[in-house]
C-alpha cells in the first residue's frame, strides 16, 4: 500500500468531505477586512468568500474602531483624547512608529474637494524645522518662523455628508472581482460536468455572501463643524505609548473630521431589514454547507482549491498594501514634512522626542494639558526652559533635564538629612 491515496472514488482514495470546513475557515484573516468589504459599493456581488460568517454579525458597530492608548492633544484648542480615530490611523499608521520616533505631517483639503476651506495667516510648512522639500523632508537649518498664535477662517459651510469611500480598484475590490470570476468559472464547470448539486451549492453560497455583506453595508460618517465661526488653528500632537510623537498641522475643520470628532457607521439598511437579510443569508449558508458535502469529486477539489487561494489572497493583502490603498482619501492632501528616526541622536529618549515636538509647535501648554510630562516643579522648570530655547539649536534638552533632576535629588537628600537630624518633636 502506498503512502498517498491513488484513487478518487473508493474508500481509500482522496476525500473532500472536509470542504465544508474549508469554506468557513479563515475567520481571523477576514475580520480585518470586514469593514472595507461591507463599505464597498461592490459588497453585494455574489461570490465565494472565505469565512462568510464574519459578515453575519447580529450586532452592528455604531462607530469605527479606534486605536487605544494614544494621546491626541490640540496645540491651540486645548482638546485632549486618549484614542486615535480610525481614519486618522489610516493616514498615520501609528502602530508602525518606532519608540521615540518623531514625525511632522501637513494635512489640508485637496484642490478638487468642494468642502469647507480655510486660510491661515502663515504659509504652510512653517515651523522650527522649516518647509518640506520636494522629497517631503526638511533640513534642520531651513527655518521659517510663524506667529505663535493665528486664527483659521472658515469661508463656506461644510457639506451635509463627508464621504470617504473604498477605492473602486483597491486591492480588496480586485480580490472581489477575481472571486466573482472564479465563482462564475466554477459554476460553468459544474454545468459542463452535469453536477447539479455543485451548481446549486455555488448559487446558494454566493447569494448567502451577497445578502450577508449587503445586510451590513455602510458608509463612514465623519463629524463636521456645524458653524463657520472663527477658531484657532487645529494643529494636534499624537503621542504613542512607546514614546513616539507626531505633529500634525491642519485646520480645525480637518481636526474635527479626523482627530477629534466621533467617526460613526451610517448603515444603508435599517435594523429590521438587516435582521431579515441576515436570516436569509444564514439559512442559505447552512444549505450550501449541506450541498457542498454531496458534490462530485472534481468540483469538490476545485472548490477546495478556490477557498485556499482566496484565503491566501486576503492574508497577503495587509502584508503588501497599506490601508491608504483601500480607502479613497483624496479629500485630503497628506504630506510628511519631517521624519526623525530614533537613531538620529546617539541616545534616543522620550525627552528628546518631546523636545522635537515642542520646537515644532512652539508651545508648551499642550504638554501640561495632556499630561505628557510629570507634574513636578522641576519638569515645569524644564518646560519653561525649553520654550525659552526654542530657537536655540545648541540647547541640549536631555542634559538640561538631567541637571534639573540632579538638583531635585540633591534637594530631596538634603531635606531627608535635615529631617533625620532634627528628629521627631
Amino acid at each position: 500500500m502506498g503512502w498517498f491515496p491513488t484513487a478518487r472514488n473508493d474508500q481509500n482514495g482522496w476525500q473532500f468531505d472536509i470542504l465544508t470546513l474549508l469554506a468557513v475557515l479563515g475567520e481571523s484573516i477576514m475580520e480585518k477586512h470586514v469593514l472595507p468589504i461591507t463599505a464597498s459599493s461592490f459588497a453585494a456581488l455574489p461570490r465565494l468568500l472565505p469565512a462568510p460568517q464574519t459578515a453575519l454579525s447580529t450586532e452592528r458597530r455604531s462607530r469605527l474602531p479606534s486605536v487605544p492608548d494614544v494621546v491626541v492633544a490640540g496645540v491651540h484648542s486645548g482638546s485632549y483624547f486618549t484614542e486615535l480615530n480610525y481614519f486618522a490611523d489610516v493616514l498615520h499608521n501609528v502602530r508602525s512608529l518606532k519608540p521615540y520616533e518623531f514625525r511632522v505631517y501637513e494635512v489640508s483639503y485637496s484642490e478638487n474637494n468642494g468642502s469647507q476651506r480655510s486660510r491661515r495667516w502663515w504659509p504652510r510648512g512653517s515651523g522650527f524645522f522649516g518647509k518640506g522639500g520636494g522629497d517631503g523632508h526638511t533640513q534642520p537649518g531651513d527655518v521659517e518662523t510663524r506667529p505663535a498664535y493665528a486664527m483659521t477662517f472658515a469661508t463656506t459651510l461644510p457639506p451635509e455628508e463627508i464621504n470617504l469611500p473604498v477605492k473602486p480598484f483597491s486591492p480588496l475590490n480586485l480580490v472581489t472581482y477575481v472571486s466573482v470570476l472564479i465563482t462564475l468559472g466554477l459554476f460553468i464547470a459544474s454545468i459542463i460536468l452535469h453536477d447539479g448539486v455543485s451548481a446549486l451549492a455555488l448559487v446558494t453560497m454566493s447569494i448567502s455572501t451577497s445578502l450577508g455583506c449587503l445586510s451590513s453595508q455602510w458608509r463612514p460618517m465623519l463629524t463636521r463643524r456645524p458653524v463657520s465661526s472663527d477658531v484657532p488653528p487645529g494643529d494636534v500632537v499624537i503621542n504613542t505609548r512607546a514614546g513616539a510623537f507626531v505633529v500634525v498641522k491642519c485646520d480645525e475643520d480637518i481636526t474635527r473630521e479626523l482627530y477629534g470628532g466621533v467617526q460613526t457607521c451610517n448603515y444603508v439598511f435599517s435594523s429590521w431589514t438587516h435582521r431579515v437579510l441576515l436570516g436569509f443569508s444564514t439559512v442559505l449558508l447552512m444549505a450550501s454547507v449541506l450541498l457542498f458535502s454531496n458534490c462530485k469529486w472534481t468540483m469538490q477539489a476545485a472548490t477546495a482549491v478556490t477557498y485556499i487561494v482566496l484565503n491566501v489572497m486576503y492574508w497577503a493583502i495587509p502584508m503588501v498594501m497599506h490601508d491608504r490603498d483601500t480607502w479613497d482619501m483624496s479629500r485630503y492632501n497628506f504630506r510628511r514634512c519631517l521624519d526623525r528616526e530614533p537613531g538620529y541622536t546617539k541616545e534616543p529618549s522620550y525627552t528628546q522626542a518631546l523636545w522635537y515636538a515642542i520646537r515644532e509647535t512652539r508651545e508648551i501648554e499642550w504638554v501640561e494639558h495632556a499630561k505628557l510630562a510629570p507634574n513636578s516643579p522641576y519638569w515645569k522648570m524644564w518646560l519653561q526652559e525649553a520654550k525659552e530655547n526654542i530657537d536655540n539649536e545648541g540647547w541640549d534638552p536631555v542634559e538640561a533635564k538631567n541637571a534639573l533632576m540632579r538638583e531635585a535629588r540633591r534637594v530631596a537628600l538634603l531635606s531627608r538629612a535635615n529631617a533625620a537630624t532634627t528628629g521627631p518633636p
